[in-house]
Parts: C-alpha cells; sequence; structure tokens
C-alpha cells in the first residue's frame, strides 16, 4: 500500500493537483487577509524567529479583528509579509510586533531547529556526538543574524532604526514614525506583562497569550539540553556578542556578564 501510494505521489498528475491545492488555500487566506485590512490596523508578527513568535501569532488571529501575519523576511516567497508591505508602502497604517531574545541564545535554538537545512539530513536521523555538534554549530551557523536584524530588516524596510533611540528600558518599548508602529519586547519577561504590552499596542484589553510551539515537545528536546550543558564558546566569539549593538540595546551590562559567563569556559 505505501509503494502504491509512493507511486502514485511520483507522478506529473499528483504535483499538478497538489500545486493546484496549495495555490487555491494560498487564495483563499489571502482573500480573507485582504478582507479584515480595513477592519483594524493589520498587524505584522515580524521577526528574527525562535522567540515564541508562533504563539503570538495564533493568539492574536483568535482575538484581534484585523488582519494579522506572520514572517521573518519580507519578499515575494512570503506572500502575506508582501501583502503587507505593499499596503504600508500605499502610506496605510501597519503595526509590527518583534520580540526579541539574547543572541547566542537564539543561534542555538535556530542551529536546532534548521538542523535539517543545514546538514541535509533530518535530526531524526543524526548520529553525531555532541561534541561534533558543536562544532558544526560554530562552523556552519551564520552567528551574525540577530545581531543584524533590525538593520537589514526594519530599518531597510520600514526606515526605522531602532537603534537610535535610546535602550530598551523596562519590559516593552514602542516606536512610531509616520505610519508604522513597532512594540518591541524581550521574550523572557512574563507572560502576564508581554500581555500588557500587546493589549497597550493593539487597545486590545483582553487579549491572552496562548503558548505553543513549546520546544520541550521537539524531538530534539534531549539533544538539546545536552548540548546545552556541555557548550563552551571562544572568547573571540562571546567578546562579539558583548559588544555588539544589538545587546546593549536590549540588555544591561550586568545582564550580559551574566548571559556571558554562562558560555564562557
Amino acid at each position: 500500500m505505501r509503494i502504491l501510494l509512493n507511486s502514485i505521489k511520483s507522478t506529473s498528475l499528483y504535483r499538478l493537483f497538489k500545486n493546484f491545492e496549495q495555490d487555491t488555500r494560498k487564495k483563499i487566506k489571502a482573500a480573507s487577509l485582504k478582507r479584515k485590512l480595513n477592519k483594524a490596523p493589520p498587524v505584522l508578527i515580524y521577526q528574527m524567529g525562535k522567540v515564541a513568535s508562533s504563539s503570538i501569532h495564533h493568539s492574536l488571529k483568535k482575538q484581534y479583528s484585523g488582519a494579522v501575519a506572520h514572517a521573518h523576511h519580507i519578499g515575494s516567497s512570503n506572500w502575506a509579509s508582501q501583502l503587507f508591505y505593499e499596503w504600508f508602502n500605499r502610506g496605510q497604517t501597519i503595526k509590527i510586533i518583534s520580540p526579541v531574545r539574547d543572541p547566542i541564545g537564539y543561534n542555538i535554538s535556530a542551529f536546532f531547529h534548521n538542523f535539517e537545512i543545514i546538514t541535509g539530513t533530518p535530526y531524526s536521523q543524526n548520529k553525531l556526538t555532541t561534541d561534533e555538534s558543536i562544532q558544526l554549530f560554530l562552523d556552519k551557523v551564520d552567528h551574525d543574524i540577530p545581531l543584524n536584524w533590525f538593520d537589514i530588516n526594519i530599518k531597510k524596510y520600514f526606515n526605522v532604526d531602532i537603534y537610535s533611540d535610546t535602550s530598551l528600558d523596562g519590559d516593552a518599548k514602542e516606536y512610531h514614525h509616520n505610519n508604522v508602529s513597532i512594540l518591541v519586547f524581550r521574550i523572557d519577561i512574563d507572560d502576564i506583562k508581554k500581555e500588557k504590552a500587546i493589549q497597550d499596542f493593539l487597545d486590545l484589553p483582553n487579549f491572552k497569550l496562548h503558548n505553543r510551539n513549546i520546544s520541550s515537545e521537539k524531538i530534539y528536546n534531549k539533544s538539546y539540553s545536552e548540548f546545552k550543558n556541555r557548550l563552551k564558546l571562544p572568547s573571540t566569539y562571546l567578546k562579539k556578542m558583548e559588544e555588539s549593538k544589538f545587546f546593549n540595546h536590549f540588555y544591561s551590562k550586568q545582564e550580559i556578564a551574566k548571559i556571558l559567563s554562562k558560555w564562557s569556559d
């Protein structure tokens, strides 16, 4: 039966129907989003990834009357982000929620999440030792992604320089420029504080956050914990993080020192 199913899936007719189904589903979702654009300012959860953004997206879709989308980049490969960006470029109001996390924590999480992309092998087939995984992490990951994300994405597309303002002081901060408003907060604050920040930002007093995509439920959870327990980072790596404007904008000197000490020899 499985052989027959695989044989059917390999046919051009099956692929044609599959592409048609996906294209139809995309058009239905796009039409639904477009209908909501005028109900309330559209909200784009737009961030670097691995910052619990799926929970915010899932929760807002159920509780916010306007259009809500989720993206890590702007471009045609993400049709929802393109739709929202075109809306913004027409001078219409848009709201962006962009959570952040410490750059080392992000890089580790992204490494496991993108393991198959990096190695070409599904994590379920991973045979690397922890030490080999650590070396792969050091050699193959672009560790500058979190450091440069706001310049490459927010500043480039929305003309807002997050770093030109004062450092994040408190649990969350709003940035406003012409027809875009941006809410930034760290993911390590309490969910109650995240809810309060989103409630104020969107004038949505009853907003509640429902968590999903929990890392403890991932197939790699055990290896992930072992990796973090064993990982020690080179002093040059830690120094680069310590001096980065990203780290210094969102974290105090004391917080940075505490985070770095966890990964130092």
